[in-house]
């Protein structure tokens, strides 16, 4: 009999990947394809989840192709990927609609009405959030608002991750920490609440049934099989959020440590034993894998993105970019990362980006060296916010694509004063296998899959040269959005 492998499927924002470990936690094989955010004026980001449903195959089947030839078999799968778009399908399973990412900020107005009809300190204690565009609530408001006529056919909504599971079990189900993100979940009683519906109008759909993320919902059918290349029956788990599988994949159980996530958007992550709720909704608390412990998360809209804009507008890859950087010296420009807003520490979907100080001797590099300064800047900013929350960690756990680099890690490391842990490989998926691994069986609770499959134990330490410039640079960088409000007002 073929040995074991738990499988973990990330739906990207900029790529769709897959994993297999073996029963020792490795990674044995993996696949990915990249794909594309379409966007537009007014804040439109958008994706198709028919061609999510194209990638996802032609990566599971590679997957699937490499298990063989290594003579491992399926044993469970779980997806996670990008939260908070909501997927509107219809009575045969089918998207009605493209889907309005994180990103999307179209829903500006839906949020202020949201405001009107909840105090904010009321939703925060209810559902652990504030109205911002990124979340669920305010994008079904607007899409009743301006496509109503989707409503007419759309009799379901789901996540993207779940759109994964639909594919693979027919089954329409989603976990605890997507549905957190929604705005329609009381996060202390883990049940979508009626309340909240009729307070924002919202159109009657079906919510999808929720489990805990390491429960094995279904095995994969006939169609699932002919679609994914894996087998039949392969056990299925809920799965989570793409923040929270990173968080289970870097090892997070307790504040002592927290994650940075560079991915397309920017995460800091803490798990925690109680739910603790920023008054302000700077950070959004909910659910992790289970009912006995929870995820603050803040959020940083444009971390990596702003490194491929740069690298789009410069026409050379951000490596190169990167390379080309001389921290030698003091750092000069300023860059202010809100090319599409920003939510952690500012909820604010107007502010945009803005280089600051720049002069005739200003090179590309200079440039290039601000925005990853920036981005790090901003991750200061959230961990000033998790210290107003009593959250002050010793060391941080850093992964996602920007996350590799060993300049953004110095830095990164100077500007918060913090050792940092760089993961060895897909966090994402990782924490998705590992979800899977529970789902079959191989692990008794999450905790017990954090013990046998750590992460590497590197550290990135902080050199006190740099960590005295950057503190002169972060004051600096803290008068940049209160000018930018008042320019963009």
């Amino acid at each position: 009999m073929n040995d074991p492998a738990f499988l973990g499927l990330d739906l990207g924002s900029s790529s769709i990947k897959a994993v297999g470990l073996d029963e020792s936690g490795q990674c044995v094989a993996a696949a990915k394809r990249t794909h594309l955010i379409r966007t537009g004026l007014g804040g439109i980001a958008e994706q198709d989840p028919y061609t999510w449903h194209e990638i996802a195959g032609q990566v599971l089947r590679e997957l699937a192709q490499q298990l063989q030839e290594l003579s491992l078999t399926p044993a469970a799968i779980a997806a996670t990927g990008q939260m908070d778009g909501p997927v509107l399908i219809d009575q045969h399973q089918q998207p009605v609609t493209p889907v309005q990412m994180w990103c999307d900020s179209r829903c500006d107005v839906q949020c202020q009405i949201i405001e009107d009809r909840i105090p904010a300190n009321q939703l925060l204690a209810m559902t652990g959030h504030c109205a911002v565009t990124g979340y669920t609530a305010p994008k079904l408001m607007w899409i009743a608002e301006h496509t109503p006529q989707v409503f007419q056919t759309a009799t379901h909504i789901i996540f993207p991750k779940d759109f994964i599971t639909l594919s693979l079990t027919d089954q329409i189900v989603s976990d605890y920490s997507d549905a957190a993100n929604s705005l329609i979940l009381d996060i202390h009683q883990g049940q979508w609440d009626d309340a909240i519906m009729e307070l924002l109008a919202l159109p009657p759909i079906n919510f999808p049934t929720l489990a805990n993320s390491t429960e094995q919902i279904g095995s994969i059918s006939a169609s699932g099989a002919a679609w994914s290349g894996l087998p039949e029956g392969t056990a299925v788990a809920t799965g989570a959020g793409d923040s929270i599988a990173a968080a289970l994949g870097a090892g997070l159980h307790d504040p002592s440590m927290v994650q940075i996530v560079i991915g397309s958007a920017g995460n800091v992550n803490c798990v925690l034993n109680e739910p603790r709720i920023d008054p302000q909704g700077r950070i959004h608390t909910g659910y992790f894998v289970d009912h006995a412990h929870w995820i603050c998360t803040a959020v940083q809209q444009s971390a990596g993105a702003s490194l491929l804009w740069w690298s789009d507008i410069t026409g050379l890859e951000p490596e190169q970019l990167v390379n080309e950087i001389d921290t030698s010296n003091p750092p000069t420009a300023l860059f202010a990362p809100y090319l599409c807003g920003e939510r952690t520490p500012h909820l604010d979907s107007n502010i945009r980006a803005a280089f600051t100080n720049l002069n005739q001797h200003t090179s590309r590099r200079d440039m290039t060296r601000a925005i990853l300064e920036g981005v790090a800047f901003s991750f200061k900013d959230a961990f000033e916010v998790l210290g107003s929350m009593n959250i002050n960690p010793s060391c941080a756990a850093i992964c996602g694509g920007g996350g590799d680099s060993k300049v953004w890690q110095r830095i990164i490391a100077a500007v918060l004063d913090v050792q940092l842990i760089p993961s060895t490989g897909d966090t994402t998926a990782k924490g998705a296998a590992m979800l899977a691994a529970c789902a079959a069986g191989r692990f008794k609770t999450w905790l017990e899959a954090i013990d046998s499959w750590p992460e590497a134990n590197q550290r990135v330490e902080a050199v006190p040269t740099d960590i005295d410039q950057y503190q002169r640079s972060y004051l600096e960088f803290k008068e940049l959005y209160p000018s930018l409000k008042s320019f963009y007002k």
